[in-house]
């Protein structure tokens, strides 16, 4: 045996190891969430985005130049008519058409995509297969979504790793472990010489999950310390994880090499006032905020809420004991006039 054939056995060739790196570097890591979490994800380099009825959620943004980089559809109430005019209205870059459980549905689903393909020829066009038969009846121009999160039907439950192979795929949910399994899977060298699945995207919302309880997810798992720590709040333990899994997928050679971001990205917001809040009791204490001598104050914080006070001590003191984060800073509380 020559030493050039010994080591073709022993490794991949060098054309082999350099199609595997190219077909597992991802052209888009997407977060899908709201404001304020969509504008971190998006300076991070992420492609933001949302469900199709969920949207970025923004209160007191009059001007968000966020895209919507990937568009989910709303797999409880799934409509292809709508997620069309949807896909029209947002224009994102990815768009996920909907999941396919019988083979007789997959004609409406690709039906969709070619009408938007006649208008965004370089989206990429995303249908969830439920069951083995439908993979092959996708088109090969359009992308597998390959279910890895909390979905009914799971991908490795109905299929084996070879029908996946040679096929775009966007890695749909699933923590990075999980995710990463999967791309090993899809694109590590076969005996039988198999062709790897191009990995053209995935994407992961778990990061607030754990962040509501005070954790922050590295790759040695969820880390807990920032837990009882008083500057830390639910925003800052998000943008931490995002950090962290930026690294981790650069590690492993997944990051794409581009981001979305453009020198153009300005957010305009105006902050909350008296008539934004829901009720006239005090968040704090209960106590009626339009009784008070200066009127409400009022904040908005990075969980959505729209908070209002009676006085600033009360504001003060409900801030510090949740560990809440303001959206915008100063910006987003209101001081009643003097």
């Amino acid at each position: 045996m020559s030493a050039s054939s010994a080591t073709s056995r022993v490794g991949a060739p060098a054309s082999t190891a350099c199609e595997i790196a190219t077909a597992r570097q991802a052209d888009s890591v997407a977060f899908l969430h709201r404001v304020p979490y969509a504008i971190d994800a998006y300076r991070l380099g992420y492609v933001p985005g949302f469900r199709e009825d969920c949207g970025y959620q923004q209160t007191q943004f009059n001007h968000l130049d966020i895209p919507v980089g990937m568009l989910d559809n709303d797999f409880r109430n799934p409509d292809l008519d709508r997620f069309v005019d949807r896909f029209f209205e947002h224009e994102p870059q990815i768009g996920v058409i909907g999941d396919v459980y019988e083979r007789d549905d997959v004609d409406a689903h690709v039906a969709a995509a070619r009408e938007i393909q006649a208008s965004y020829p370089e989206a990429d066009l995303i249908i969830v297969p439920k069951c083995r038969e439908v993979i092959d009846a996708i088109p090969d121009d359009l992308v597998l979504g390959y279910s890895r999160g909390y979905a009914d039907r799971l991908a490795h439950e109905f299929s084996d790793p070879a029908d996946w192979r040679g096929r775009r795929i966007h890695i749909l949910g699933g923590s990075p472990p999980k995710q990463l399994n999967v791309i090993e899977q899809l694109t590590r060298p076969t005996l039988t010489d198999d062709p790897p699945a191009d990995i053209v995207g995935l994407d992961w919302n778990g990061l607030h999950r754990g962040a509501q309880f005070g954790e922050f997810w590295t790759a040695d798992g969820w880390d807990d310390s920032g837990r009882d720590a008083d500057h830390v709040t639910v925003r800052k333990t998000v943008r931490h994880s995002l950090a962290r899994l930026k690294e981790f997928w650069q590690a492993q050679g997944v990051c794409p090499e581009s981001t979305p971001q453009d020198d153009s990205f300005e957010i305009e917001y105006e902050g909350p006032s008296p008539s934004d809040l829901d009720g006239a009791a005090c968040t704090e204490c209960g106590a009626n905020v339009w009784t008070t001598c200066r009127g409400p104050f009022v904040a908005e914080y990075d969980t959505g809420a729209v908070c209002g006070y009676c006085s600033y001590d009360c504001y003060l003191t409900h801030r510090h004991r949740n560990n809440l984060e303001e959206i915008a800073g100063e910006q987003s509380v209101y001081f009643p006039p003097a």
